[in-house]
């Protein structure tokens, strides 16, 4: 796998870039954004529902004082550090992740070496997770920024990595226990790759791309840039890579699957599926009568419209569909408007419309909303010259600020 940017002329760039990340992980730890109910608890209410020892306590009352009094965990992290503690078949069954094994597998695999010397523990567990989070995004962030570099501006490349960092989900997620920079890791790896493919298409490539995306869909079921692959395929009619990318890319889960039932003996199921008949609505339409399969259909796409706007607040997709023109390629359209069909078909399968869903198409809304500034901004220096830079400034400053709050104050990121 090409990793060119890493030695190029652009390395203060990439430092400036991960400098800024870390400015993030600080800025959220002292000024968190998180709910206030009962999905949402302060570590020292935490820390009780499990079994910890004086390395906790030792942790807590020297770190807990440096951090807001604001903070607060989300319910789903009890989950992924307990499975990270305890990665075995006793944990996982019945356990509400049992489809998705991968953030907590790698946050067991990163507290090994430290087992023997300072034993398990949950303070630990969670210090390890954070720097996964951070690594993961970081990482993220260099594969955006070496896609995006090599088909736009150096500057639309730099300003929406810089939008990725300070994003409302950035922000709320990084210092949470939890899949979520895991998945924007998934998202910009899938997407580098993707690229790197099309540029120089070989079987090799086809087969270990595949696989490397379907080993990271084990982190989270986001099956979104799967459809958007297949799509390419069919419109490209390159039927064979689209059947062995979806075969290969479907392996791990199989493998898992087979690991779970047959070497840990436990029923595989998916909890959103059984609880949320996430997918398996479907099949109610056939039994449901009209009215009700019509109320759905006609909801999906506002719904879809909503979650958008929600999930980047507003101002990237205005933008950004002012800006999708500009792109600088022939099968813009394709791209544009497939890439916003995947994330909505994604949506509507599931029939769960939220803004942390939705705000996983980042890897084209952002770009598109910073062509959408410049094509505005241009326009406004037939006025006067300064117009363009102080509207530039302007708009990259306010979706800074506005993804920078506590977003939970105004309404429910994670479920909204």
């Amino acid at each position: 796998m090409p990793l060119d940017f890493l030695f190029s002329g652009k390395r203060s760039a990439i430092i400036v870039l991960i400098l800024l990340l870390f400015f993030q992980l600080i800025y959220s730890f002292l000024f968190p954004a998180g709910g206030s109910n009962a999905n949402w608890l302060s570590p020292t209410t935490y820390l009780p529902k499990f079994t910890v020892k004086s390395t906790d306590n030792f942790l807590l009352e020297k770190v807990y004082p440096l951090i807001s009094p604001e903070y607060r965990l989300n319910s789903d992290v009890g989950g992924y550090l307990e499975l990270a503690q305890n990665f075995n078949a006793h944990y996982f069954n019945g356990h509400v992740f049992l489809d998705r094994p991968l953030y907590s597998f790698l946050v067991f695999i990163l507290s090994l070496p430290l087992r023997p010397v300072i034993g398990s523990s949950y303070g630990i567990i969670f210090g390890l997770a954070i720097f996964l989070n951070f690594v993961l995004v970081a990482a993220a962030v260099l594969f955006f920024f070496s896609f995006l570099k090599r088909i736009f501006s150096f500057r639309t490349a730099f300003l929406s990595s810089v939008l990725l960092i300070f994003s409302p989900y950035v922000h709320a997620s990084l210092i949470q226990p939890m899949a979520e920079m895991l998945m924007i890791f998934i998202l910009s790896l899938t997407v580098y790759l993707l690229y790197d493919y099309i540029k120089k298409p070989s079987t090799l490539k086809l087969a270990s791309y595949s696989l490397i995306v379907g080993i990271f869909m084990l982190g989270k079921m986001f099956f979104a840039s799967s459809i958007f692959i297949l799509l390419l395929a069919v419109y490209f009619k390159r039927y064979r890579e689209g059947a062995t990318f979806l075969i290969i890319h479907l392996v791990p889960l199989v493998l898992w699957y087979l690991w779970i039932t047959q070497a840990w003996h436990l029923a595989y199921y998916t909890y959103e599926a059984q609880h949320y008949r996430m997918g398996l609505w479907l099949l109610d339409i056939f039994r449901w009568p009209w009215s009700e399969t019509s109320r759905i259909l006609l909801a999906a796409l506002p719904n879809f419209i909503r979650a958008l706007i929600y999930g980047f607040l507003l101002i990237p997709v205005f933008f950004s569909a002012i800006g999708w023109a500009a792109l600088p390629f022939k099968h813009k359209k394709l791209v544009y408007f497939g890439a916003l069909f995947s994330g909505f078909a994604l949506l509507f399968i599931m029939n769960l419309y939220f803004a942390h869903h939705a705000f996983l198409l980042f890897p084209i809304i952002y770009p598109t909303a910073i062509l959408g500034i410049e094509s505005v901004a241009t326009h406004l220096k037939k006025y006067q010259s300064w117009y363009s830079p102080f509207f530039y400034a302007t708009m990259i400053g306010l979706i800074i600020i506005i993804s920078n709050i506590n977003i939970y104050l105004v309404f429910d990121y994670l479920s909204f």
